[in-house]
């Protein structure tokens, strides 16, 4: 060993000290809760123009069968906030296909149940907004982890929005800052 590599050596286990830590206390420093880095009042609508009736079959059937879909969905909704999402594609779908088929009674109800699940749906969205909010701001982590989580889901569908990417970007800080919890 020269005397040149002991100094490199030196300068190296240096470097190395200062970027782990600068890198613990950066995931370890406490949320500064900013309202430059959180979106708040910028987060995506969740539902978009209702689906046509699917062509190539006959309304009447194919609207009876997507709202026993929508049903299930629904059902499942409680469970996996994307089964919401889904519940009430088909209920737009069948709404869409009853009205092709001129069966305008069950479009309406369809379409109704369209707009209550959306209302509920949007109703769970902003709860879990405003609870993320909060958490963040009390140093709640697991709190706001799980509503992360769900936010993320619910969104899973929207694809690239600044709120989407603002969830994705603060998960992995709020994922250690839980882990490290009492």
């Amino acid at each position: 060993m020269t005397n040149l590599d002991q100094p490199k050596r030196a300068l190296l286990a240096l470097a190395t000290v200062v970027v782990v830590s600068a890198a613990v206390v950066g995931l370890t420093r406490s949320y500064d809760g900013s309202s430059t880095d959180r979106p708040v009042y910028d987060h995506p609508g969740l539902f978009k123009a209702p689906p046509p009736c699917f062509q190539g079959v006959r309304p009447a059937p194919r609207a009876a069968s997507v709202e026993r879909q929508g049903h299930f969905y629904a059902e499942r909704y409680p469970y996996d906030p994307r089964d919401g999402i889904e519940a009430v594609l088909r209920f737009q779908e069948a709404e869409n296909c009853y009205e092709d088929a001129n069966l305008l009674e069950h479009a309406r109800r369809a379409g109704q149940l369209a707009a209550d699940l959306i209302e509920r749906i949007n109703t769970d969205y902003a709860s879990s907004r405003l609870v993320l909010e909060n958490a963040l701001a009390s140093e709640k982590w697991v709190v706001a982890l799980n509503e992360i989580r769900l936010l993320l889901r619910l969104t899973e569908h929207v694809g690239d929005h600044v709120y989407v990417d603002y969830l994705s970007r603060i998960v992995g800080k709020v994922t250690i800052r839980a882990n490290a919890a009492p």
